[in-house]
C-alpha cells in the first residue's frame, strides 16, 4: 500500500469503501466511516528517504536545545510506561523493541533496567540525537520493512508503541507487522488518544450545531503536517482491533471522560507460551 495512490473512501479500520468527508477544519478534513465510526483525515505523510547518502545533519545547536527542554517533560510519563512494562515482567536481557522511538529516551530507559533496547524512528534529526545523547542506534526501516519482517520474525518479547498510532499512516497493517516481530507468549504495550473524551464530543456537537463554524479542538487534535495525529480511536475500535489481530488484552486503562489527558493506555499478549 502507498500513501501516492490511497482512496480515502476507503476506511483504514475495518476496509470497507464507506467512508466519506464529515469535519472540513481548517488545514484538513476528518473522514468519518459509514460501516464502523473510524475518523481519520485524508492526508498521508510522504516517509523520508532510506538511503544513508541521501541523508544530511540536521541536529543543531537550537534543535538539540529544543529536544532536551521537552525531555524534561517527557521524562516523567516513560518512567510510569517503563513501570507498567516492568509489571508485566522482568527487564533484565529481555528484547524489546520501540515502535517510534522518537529521540531514544524511552530505549535509554530500557537499557537502565537491564533489557536489550531496539528502535524504530524515521525522523533523522531524532536518530541523531539518540545516538549522541544515549549512544543509542535506532533504525529508519520501518516495521513492515524485510530488515525486520525477516530478520527478527517471532524476535521480541516486548513491543511498544508510546505515543504512535495516532500517527500512522496505516495503524492496522502496522500493528499487524508488530506482532510478527513479537514472540509467543511477547507482550504488545501502547498508548494513543482516546475519541470518548468529552472534549473531543462536544468538538462534534459544536462543529455541528455551528454548521463547521466552531470545531473547537478538533483543528488542534488533526493535523496534515509530518507525523501528526491522522486518526483518534475510540476504546473499543482498539479493543476490537487488537482481539481481530489475535491478541489478548491483558489491561486496559482510560482516562475519565473530563480528563485532558485523553488516554487509552493498552497492554495485549501473543498466544503461545511466555516470551521469557
Amino acid at each position: 500500500m502507498t500513501t501516492e495512490s490511497y482512496d480515502f473512501s476507503r476506511c483504514k479500520l475495518c476496509g470497507a469503501a464507506a467512508a466519506a468527508p464529515r469535519y472540513r477544519l481548517k488545514t484538513t478534513t476528518i473522514q468519518v466511516c459509514a460501516a464502523c465510526d473510524f475518523h481519520f483525515i485524508n492526508q498521508l505523510d510522504v516517509m523520508p528517504t532510506e538511503r544513508p547518502e541521501a541523508e544530511v545533519r540536521t541536529l543543531d545547536v537550537v534543535a538539540w536545545n529544543f529536544i532536551e527542554k521537552q525531555l524534561k517533560k517527557n521524562r516523567r510519563l516513560l518512567e510510569q510506561r517503563l513501570a507498567l512494562v516492568a509489571r508485566h515482567l522482568p527487564l533484565n536481557e529481555t528484547e524489546c523493541l520501540d515502535i517510534g522511538a522518537g529521540v531514544g529516551l524511552f530505549g535509554h530507559l530500557l537499557q537502565e533496567a537491564g533489557a536489550t533496547s531496539f528502535g524504530i524512528e524515521p525522523q533523522l534529526i531524532f536518530r541523531q540525537f539518540a545516538e549522541e545523547k544515549y549512544r543509542l542506534q535506532l533504525r529508519a526501516e520501518t516495521i513492515e520493512h524485510p530488515f525486520w519482517q525477516e530478520r527478527h520474525a517471532g524476535h521480541f518479547a516486548v513491543v511498544t508503541l508510546w505515543d504512535t498510532l495516532e500517527h500512522l499512516n496505516f495503524p492496522v497493517e502496522t500493528l499487524r507487522d508488530a506482532i510478527q516481530v513479537m514472540k509467543p507468549g511477547g507482550l504488545l504495550f501502547l498508548d494513543t488518544p482516546s475519541r470518548d473524551s468529552f472534549y473531543y464530543r462536544i468538538s462534534e456537537w459544536s462543529y455541528r450545531l455551528s454548521n463547521g463554524a466552531n470545531p473547537l479542538f478538533l483543528n488542534s487534535l488533526y493535523s496534515p503536517k509530518p507525523f501528526r495525529h491522522k486518526q483518534i480511536f475510540t476504546v473499543q475500535q482498539l479493543t476490537d482491533l487488537i482481539e481481530r489481530l489475535g491478541l489478548k488484552v491483558v489491561e486496559l486503562n482510560r482516562s475519565g471522560l473530563f480528563d485532558s489527558s485523553n488516554k487509552i493506555m493498552l497492554v495485549a499478549q501473543k498466544p503461545g507460551d511466555s516470551a521469557r
